[in-house]
C-alpha cells in the first residue's frame, strides 16, 4: 500500500480527536502553557491527520492532540477565531493498524505519557507484530522500561486509578502487579495508608513462603504435612508447611484442568510463571477462545479464559518470560546461611588471627569516626589531639600501603570501597600492624554520646556463590568442613521433592536401602533418612555406601555454594572419594 503525504490548510472545525490515542489524561496546566506559546510564536509543527473516508466529514487526528487542544483553548479565550484554518500534513492510504501505530510511536516519542499509557502504547505495537528491538527504537524506551511498563497490565482497575492518581507509586504498582486483582484489592488500603511503602515489603506480603490452604485446587485430603493456623484457623490463614508437596499437587491440579477445558474450548495451556496479557486480546461475540491456566512460582492457580493469540514476535514474548521456581526458597537459602555461618564463627574462635582480620576490615569498611574529630576539623581551631590523631592516620595509611598526599584520618575512608577491599588491605598486616590499626579504629569512633560505628550486614536469602566473596574467602582458608557440624535433618529433607529426595538417595548411596524412595510415603522416608545420615556421621570406619553417605553435602553447603540453578551440566555433589580428610 503507498502512502501519500500532502499539507493543507484544514479549518479547526473539520478535525477531531482519535479515539485510538494512548494519552487519557490531559495536564490542564500543560495545556494552557502550550497555548501561551502558539499565541507568541505560533504553531511549529504541524498536527497529523488521517484523510476522512466514506461518509466522515472530518479528519481524525494521528499526532498533535496536546497542540489541537491548546488551540481549541485559544479559541475559548478568544486570541483566535473559532473556525480558523491550521496547516496540518494529511497521511493518506493508512490502514486502521497502521493509523494507530504512527499515532502510538509519535505520542510516545514526542509526549511524556504516563506510564500507564505507555504500557497501552507498547501493547499496541506488540499486537501488531513488532519485535522487541524494533519497538525498542521506536518508542525510545529500553528493554527493561518496556517489560516493566507491560507489567502494569496486569493490574486491577482500581489500582489503576490509584496509580493515575498518585494515591500510590509507580515501584508500588510493579510489586502489586505480582498478585492476583482480589489480593491487589485487599493490599491497596494498606499501602495507601502507609503500611507497606516499599515495594519489598509488597512482594514479600504477595509472595510471602507459606501458601495458605485458600490457595490450593486440589483434594486437600492429598497432602500429607503438616499446617500452621493461626487463631481463626480458616483458610486465608491456614499454611502448608511443606511448600514442595504443595507445589507438586498444585501442578497436578493445574495439568487436569488445562485437560478439562481444552474438551470444551478451542484450546488450554498451562503457564508456570507469571500470566502476561500483553500476548492476548479478549474474544469478541461469536469467538470462543482459549484458556491459560497459570501457575505462579508461589503456587497459585489462575484461569484465563477467552483468550485469542495475538501474531507478538518471540523476542517480545521472551523479554515477559517469567523466571523458574527456583531450586531453593527463601526460608532454605537462610537456613544453609545460618548453618555455613555459625560453623565458621566456631572456627573464627579456633583461629584468632583470622577473626582480628574480619573484625578489623568491618571496622574499615564501615569506619566512622566521632563527630569531634569533624568539629575541630570544620572550625579550624588548634588542637594537638587532632593533630596526633592526624599524623597517626598518616603512618596507618602508609602502612596500609596508600600513603596519599596530605592524608587525614577522614582519608581512611576512601581506602575501602568495599569489604572485600577491606580485608584485602588487612590481611597484609603484620600482627603489631593489625594490632595498631585495629586501635587507631576503635580509639576514632569512640568518644562522648552515642556511638558512631556501623558494620553493615549480611545477605541471609541468597546463595553465596561467589569464590571471591570474604565469607568463603575466610571459610576456605579456615578449611571449614561443613560435615563437622551439619547433618541432614528433617527440616531440610522435608522440604524437598520426592523427585529430589530420589536424586539424594541415590548421590549418597542411600538408594541400596531405599531404592528410588516411591516405595514409601515422604512422611516415613524423610526419618527413615535422617537415622541413617546420623548414624554413619558417627562411625569410625564406614565402608561402601555408608561411607557415601557420611560424606555427602547439598551442593549450596559448600564454599562457595553452588547453586543448581545456574550449574546443570556437572556432578556438584560431593563423591565417596571425597573424604573427611581430603575436604578438610
Amino acid at each position: 500500500m503507498t502512502i501519500e503525504n500532502t499539507i493543507e490548510m484544514i479549518p479547526i472545525t473539520k478535525l477531531q480527536l482519535s479515539k485510538a490515542n494512548p494519552r487519557k489524561s490531559v495536564d490542564e496546566k500543560a495545556i494552557a502553557g502550550l497555548a501561551q506559546s502558539i499565541r507568541t510564536d505560533g504553531l511549529l509543527q504541524n498536527l497529523v491527520v488521517a484523510r476522512p473516508e466514506g461518509r466522515k466529514r472530518k479528519y481524525p487526528i494521528i499526532s498533535g492532540e496536546r497542540r489541537y487542544r491548546a488551540l481549541q483553548h485559544l479559541i475559548d479565550t478568544g486570541d483566535l477565531p473559532g473556525d480558523v484554518s491550521v496547516p496540518v500534513e494529511i497521511r493518506e492510504g493508512l490502514s486502521e493498524e497502521e493509523t494507530l501505530r504512527i499515532a502510538t510511536v509519535e505520542n510516545v516519542q514526542r509526549v511524556d505519557l504516563s506510564p500507564l499509557e505507555e504500557a497501552e502504547a507498547i501493547k499496541v505495537l506488540a499486537h501488531d507484530g513488532e519485535k522487541l528491538g524494533d519497538i525498542v527504537a521506536q518508542t525510545g524506551l529500553s528493554e527493561s522500561t518496556i517489560k516493566r511498563r507491560l507489567v502494569l497490565l496486569e493490574l486491577s482497575e482500581t489500582v489503576k486509578e490509584a496509580l493515575s492518581s498518585e494515591q500510590i507509586t509507580l515501584s508500588q504498582a510493579e510489586a502489586l502487579s505480582l498478585a492476583s486483582h482480589e489480593e491487589q484489592e485487599t493490599l491497596l488500603p494498606h499501602i495507601v495508608g502507609g503500611w507497606y511503602s516499599s515495594a519489598e515489603d509488597i512482594r514479600e506480603q504477595i509472595l510471602g513462603d507459606a501458601p495458605s490452604v485458600a490457595m490450593a485446587v486440589f483434594d486437600k485430603a492429598e497432602y500429607k504435612g503438616t499446617y500452621t493456623a493461626d487463631l481463626l484457623a480458616d483458610d486465608e490463614t491456614t499454611y502448608f508447611d511443606d511448600a514442595d508437596q504443595f507445589y507438586d499437587l498444585q501442578k497436578v491440579a493445574a495439568e487436569k484442568m488445562v485437560e478439562a477445558f481444552d474438551k470444551d474450548h478451542d484450546w488450554a495451556e498451562l503457564i508456570e510463571g507469571s500470566f502476561s496479557s500483553a500476548g492476548y486480546r479478549q474474544a469478541k461475540k461469536g469467538e470462543a477462545g482459549g484458556v491459560i491456566v497459570s501457575l505462579s512460582p508461589e503456587g497459585r492457580v489462575d484461569v484465563h479464559k477467552g483468550l485469542i493469540r495475538q501474531d507478538i514476535d518471540t523476542s517480545v514474548s521472551d523479554a515477559l518470560k517469567a523466571t523458574p521456581k527456583a531450586t531453593y526458597a527463601k526460608p532454605l537459602c537462610e537456613y544453609f546461611a545460618m548453618h555455613k555461618s555459625a560453623a565458621v564463627q566456631a572456627e573464627l574462635i579456633k583461629n584468632p588471627r583470622t577473626a582480628k582480620e574480619i573484625g578489623v576490615a568491618q571496622m574499615l569498611y564501615r569506619a566512622s569516626a566521632h563527630g569531634c574529630l569533624s568539629y575541630l576539623r570544620k572550625e579550624g581551631t588548634e588542637s594537638a589531639a587532632l593533630d596526633a590523631i592526624n599524623a597517626e592516620a598518616v603512618e596507618i595509611i602508609g602502612m596500609l600501603g596508600e600513603l596519599q598526599e596530605g592524608a587525614e584520618y577522614c582519608s581512611l575512608g576512601s581506602l575501602a570501597h568495599s569489604f572485600e577491599r577491606a580485608y584485602d588491605l588487612v590481611q597484609k598486616l603484620k600482627d603489631d600492624q593489625l594490632e595498631r590499626l585495629f586501635v587507631f579504629l576503635s580509639a576514632i569512633s569512640f568518644g562522648q554520646g552515642p556511638s558512631f560505628s556501623n558494620y553493615g550486614s549480611t545477605r541471609h536469602y541468597a546463595l553465596d556463590t561467589d569464590e571471591d566473596s570474604v565469607f568463603n574467602r575466610v571459610a576456605l582458608s579456615l578449611g571449614v568442613d561443613m560435615r563437622r557440624y551439619w547433618t541432614p535433618d528433617e527440616w531440610f529433607l522435608g522440604r524437598r521433592t520426592m523427585s529430589q529426595l530420589g536424586n539424594i538417595l541415590s548421590q549418597s548411596g542411600l538408594s541400596r536401602l531405599y531404592g528410588n524412595g516411591k516405595d514409601f510415603k515422604k512422611t516415613e522416608l524423610v526419618p527413615m533418612m535422617v537415622r541413617y545420615f546420623n548414624k554413619v556421621r558417627t562411625m569410625t570406619k564406614p565402608k561402601g555406601d555408608q561411607k557415601q553417605a557420611r560424606d555427602w553435602l547439598p551442593e549450596a553447603m559448600q564454599f562457595p555454594a553452588i547453586d543448581p540453578d545456574e550449574v546443570k551440566e556437572e556432578d556438584t555433589t560431593l563423591t565417596p572419594e571425597s573424604s573427611l580428610a581430603e575436604a578438610a
